[in-house]
């Protein structure tokens, strides 16, 4: 709930509407019997890193000076797809055909709330499988965002979500692509990651 209101403006100790808190637990318990969120990963050997783009061991690329940035010192990477569901999407129109749209407003933000959690658990998940491969995982990649490289942002086109899938060219998806890039179900992420050596620590720095 609270993260919901954080999301919604409220800061934290701020007076929040009787009415307004009643309706967050609400739809925050709605959304836990919606949401049934699983992912898929696959970790790839990298090929080739530099300014270009990256080529991984199965022929993927993706272009762009983002790679060498944040993966340039990595020989692997794990690429995953992640959903809450498509029981979520079905109850949020559910909850829109019927014109409860303040309801189906705060349901999309438990959504949002819900994948950055799913998110967050499945990188602690796979940094202790690395850290057992004495590997660091890098930050997380995905196409359709931004990311600085040196003093300009460069943006890893959404487009190149077509070629992300065909990581997954052998595994049968929760998450199907569209024509446009969007993913459905919409409350959908993709990910990939570096996976580099361990920095050696010395005397405890």
């Amino acid at each position: 709930v609270e993260p919901m209101l954080k999301i919604m403006g409220y800061r934290a100790g701020a007076p929040v509407r009787p009415a307004v808190r009643r309706m967050a637990e609400r739809i925050a318990e709605l959304a836990a019997s919606a949401i049934t969120p699983s992912v898929h990963h696959c970790r790839i050997g990298i090929e080739h890193c530099d300014d270009t783009g990256i080529r991984l061991a199965d022929g993927t690329a993706f272009q762009g000076p983002i790679f060498a940035k944040h993966l340039g010192d990595c020989r692997e990477a794990v690429a995953f797809v992640m959903t809450l569901g498509t029981r979520f999407d079905t109850t949020q129109k559910n909850l829109t055909d019927a014109d409860n749209l303040l309801e189906s407003v705060f349901l999309e933000t438990a959504g949002w709330v819900a994948i950055e959690d799913a998110t967050r658990l499945f990188t602690q998940h796979f940094r202790k499988i690395a850290l057992e491969d004495r590997l660091d995982l890098s930050r997380r990649l995905a196409p359709g965002y931004v990311f600085r490289v040196g003093d300009r942002k460069v943006d890893w086109p959404l487009e190149e979500q077509r070629e992300f899938f065909a990581i997954f060219r052998n595994i049968i998806l929760p998450v199907a692509l569209l024509d446009s890039c969007a993913m459905m179900p919409k409350m959908s992420r993709t990910g990939f990651f570096g996976l580099r050596p361990q920095t050696k620590m010395e005397n405890g720095v």
